[in-house]
């Protein structure tokens, strides 16, 4: 469908007289898996039929006791029925509306994934990527200045990609951004088309500072519903169909299975202090890395003590010009980056 000044939009029409279910829904397509679609709400399907727009939707999620005998002439492009019933139907296409709205969006997923048209994928020429995990336990200590930074000099010579962790990042805000999607939309397309991942990554992808980044999650909320499983996939299709010669991961203990992603890295940076707190919350980390058979992580870890600065650059696209950009290049001179 286009919108009126001629532009491809992507709709998703639910219709469901029960206004408090609908709009969980609903809610949960338009925040928590932030879903790369237009999303609107109908309580009946005479409103839904009102609106022309519906007829080319994407897909059409309507309730069981919506569907009658005019929704079911309209002639509506692909849809998706929320059986009330105990008995699934032949036709149209059917789930249980009584399971978790999250087994009801993996649904929607694939339905619009199949309407799409493929796209073939590049593939890696160059050498393979460089995973960079920067993780430390210690609050407050630089971490994602320090991650872009690393990430910014890096990109002065290569193709590098760096991805935030953080629960509320506030890059766009930083940048003065309005970024287009997340990496939501990436887990998205890499579980349901994934032939289309690479033209979406490149879409979407930002830069800052010679450095390209992809816009992070919106809220811990988002963040935490991806699993771990999906973060592994997610990470080979990338270096599968993209020339990124480095990827710089700024991870935190929000994200599912953080320890199985530092193991996939081939470096591990964590910056460290003096005083008794950070200390023990060190000790703390390196304990469980022990206890739990991760002591591989820690042989690969790179410790970094930073000096106190006089200044930072406040934007972040001018970090390379600081002290801390001064300090990492000394700490990188003849590692071969």
């Amino acid at each position: 469908m286009s919108d009126r000044s001629g532009n491809n939009k992507k709709l998703i029409a639910v219709c469901d007289s029960d206004l408090s279910y609908a709009g969980r829904l609903v809610e949960y397509l338009r925040q928590e898996a932030a879903f790369p679609f237009e999303i609107r709400l109908y309580t009946s399907t005479e409103t839904l039929l009102e609106d022309c727009d519906t007829r080319e939707a994407d897909l059409v999620v309507i309730a069981q006791s919506q569907y009658t005998p005019a929704a079911a002439q309209a002639g509506l492009k692909n849809l998706l029925m929320l059986n009330e019933s105990d008995v699934l139907l032949e036709e149209p296409e059917n789930i249980s509306k009584f399971q978790s709205i999250a087994n009801i969006v993996t649904h929607i997923r694939a339905k619009c994934a199949a309407e799409e048209e493929p796209v073939l994928p590049s593939l890696r020429h160059g050498r393979p990527m460089v995973r960079i995990g920067v993780y430390t336990p210690v609050t407050r200590c630089l971490q994602t200045t320090f991650s872009m930074t690393l990430g910014q000099i890096l990109a002065s010579r290569h193709r590098v990609l760096y991805m935030n962790f953080e629960a509320f990042s506030g890059l766009d805000k930083m940048l003065a951004r309005n970024f287009r999607g997340s990496v939501s939309d990436l887990i998205y397309y890499n579980e349901c088309a994934r032939e289309k991942l690479a033209g979406q990554l490149e879409m979407m992808t930002e830069e800052a500072g010679g450095m390209h980044f992809l816009p992070p999650m919106k809220s811990f909320i988002e963040l935490r519903s991806i699993k771990r499983e999906q973060w592994s996939s997610l990470l080979r299709t990338i270096e599968k169909v993209t020339e990124y010669e480095y990827l710089i991961m700024d991870l935190t203990e929000h994200t599912d299975g953080l320890l199985d992603i530092l193991r996939t890295c081939d470096r591990v940076y964590t910056i460290v202090r003096d005083d008794t707190f950070s200390r023990a919350r060190c000790f703390q980390y390196e304990d469980l890395l022990r206890r739990m058979n991760y002591e591989d992580i820690r042989m690969r870890t790179q410790y970094w003590k930073l000096p106190v600065f006089r200044e930072i650059p406040a934007g972040i696209e001018d970090l390379t010009r600081g002290e801390l950009a001064v300090y990492i290049r000394e700490q990188l001179m003849g590692g071969g980056n």
